[in-house]
């Protein structure tokens, strides 16, 4: 063997690697934590898309009124057990979870989606869109997920996009 095959690597060439590795890891960590807040954002649209699904299920099965009130922290859903009506859940009535289920990126819509015994959403409170549709928005700003609204109708619940101007479903 001959001296140049005994050197090794240096100091500084030990230096560079590891300060190249340093910012591809760093570069994947924001790339990694980007995609999860991607993905927590889907998973709350959803999740909500279907515990609205359920209410209305319920409502209909039941032939109960079911409110889901929301709030820009977290949600609700609550059967009229009493039969007493009204546009909110009052003392009477039986909450489906013991605690709000708490979103992660806050609502930009507060108020109460009443669901009639028939399944039908017979109103809200809270502010409405153009033709009396809902949409359900959430701030999900500088993520970019394929789903951060729901768009309430009489017979629809659907999840989407929001394009700007409303919550365009896919």
């Amino acid at each position: 063997m001959g001296k140049d095959m005994m050197k090794g690597i240096t100091l500084l060439e030990l230096m560079v690697v590891v300060a190249i590795s340093g910012i591809l890891m760093g570069i994947a960590g924001f790339t990694v934590q980007g995609l999860r807040n991607r993905e927590d954002a889907e998973s709350q649209v959803r999740q909500l898309h279907v515990d609205m699904m359920n209410a209305r299920v319920q409502a209909l099965h039941r032939n109960k009124t079911c409110f889901v009130s929301l709030t820009t922290s977290s949600y609700q859903i609550t059967e009229d057990t009493n039969e007493s009506g009204g546009s909110a859940p009052d003392d009477g009535d039986m909450p489906l979870w013991s605690a709000p289920k708490q979103f992660k990126f806050h609502s930009r819509w507060n108020g109460t989606v009443i669901l009639d015994g028939k399944g039908i959403i017979s109103k809200s409170t809270g502010p409405l869109l153009t033709n009396a549709a809902l949409a359900i928005r959430f701030d999900t700003a500088g993520i970019d997920p394929e789903y951060d609204c729901i768009s309430v109708g009489p017979t629809r619940i659907r999840a989407g996009k929001w394009n700007g101007l409303k919550c365009k479903t896919r």
